[in-house]
């Protein structure tokens, strides 16, 4: 039995249970005394959640960089009470990613009107065959744009100006769509080795957290300091008679870029989390998830982002 505003409480608030101790036994609510409606005790709790929420963050944020799958394997493994959940990461860093790439002005991420005309599947080599696919996405997609314009009445310039607002306010919300999809894909390359389809979704949380916070501090340097801190990678592969080399294996030079700093990080993951795959495989696997990856992210996301903006902008 407890006190509250000099009442005599003896059951749950929250759902009307008896109390057996500090905590209802059914719904887990605490049991208040009249000193937790004090200062003090408001202070306190917001100091404890602050100083609670900080060191799981930071433990887990030094591990996403220091040690590569590090995080998965532990949720794997049933330890988890020690670090920030896979989501409350990425949500961090889908915060610190919006924010910076606002400040410096980088869309690559946001689509406008016209992208969809960029990137397929058929602009890979194994799938030119798929060409008359991407030609009728982009048809649906202008048909699609077109009804939209006509449905306003308004100017193409203000429509494409509208339609850029709502992307950018739309994007902050369905990035979180990279996970699933790209966990799937992670998922059936290792479907034998993950136990359950969570564990992929967590190793895929951690690393598009990664990918956001590495490619804020990239466009840091590049677009508010003037450095490319990739430019000697890409004038050494992109050299004439190297280039059609790289360009199989690599693709453009915004997707060299990305797999210089996605193709490690995942396959020293991928080895840490299954270290009795071997390396030549797990390098194998790296190569293709990290191009699938790259497809999913910056081909298929923005065109169905594309499609979205265009059925909920108003």
């Amino acid at each position: 039995m407890h006190k509250d505003n000099n009442h005599e409480v003896n059951t749950c608030p929250s759902c009307k249970t008896k109390f057996e101790g500090k905590f209802c036994h059914n719904c887990g609510e605490k049991a208040f005394h009249e000193k937790d409606y004090t200062i003090k005790k408001f202070i306190e709790q917001t100091v404890d959640i602050f100083t609670h929420f900080d060191g799981k963050f930071v433990r887990s944020i030094k591990y996403i960089f220091t040690k590569p799958g590090f995080l998965a394997q532990q949720n794997m493994q049933g330890i988890r009470v020690k670090y920030a959940k896979p989501m409350q990461i990425f949500l961090l860093a889908n915060v610190l990613f919006f924010f910076i790439t606002h400040i410096v002005g980088v869309t690559d991420y946001t689509p406008n009107i016209g992208d969809e005309k960029f990137g397929g599947i058929s602009g890979y080599f194994i799938f030119k065959w798929l060409s008359p696919l991407d030609d009728w996405i982009v048809k649906q997609i202008g048909i699609l744009t077109d009804a939209k314009l006509e449905h306003f009445g308004i100017s193409v310039n203000e429509f494409t100006n509208r339609f850029w607002l709502n992307s950018y306010i739309y994007s902050k919300s369905f990035i979180v769509l990279l996970i699933p999809f790209s966990g799937t894909a992670i998922y059936l390359f290792f479907k034998k080795r993950f136990r359950y389809f969570s564990n992929a979704l967590a190793f895929t949380a951690h690393f598009v957290s990664f990918q956001l916070i590495v490619f804020s501090i990239i466009s840091i340097f590049r677009y508010r300091y003037g450095i490319d801190v990739f430019q000697p990678f890409t004038w050494l592969l992109y050299r004439e008679e190297v280039r059609p080399i790289t360009q199989f294996f690599t693709g453009s030079r915004f997707e060299l870029i990305h797999m210089l700093y996605w193709i490690p990080y995942l396959f020293i993951a991928f080895k840490r989390v299954f270290p009795d795959e071997s390396r030549l495989v797990i390098f194998i696997k790296t190569y293709f998830i990290a191009r699938i990856l790259f497809f999913i992210t910056f081909v298929f996301y923005k065109k169905l982002l594309i499609v979205l903006t265009l059925l909920l902008m108003h």
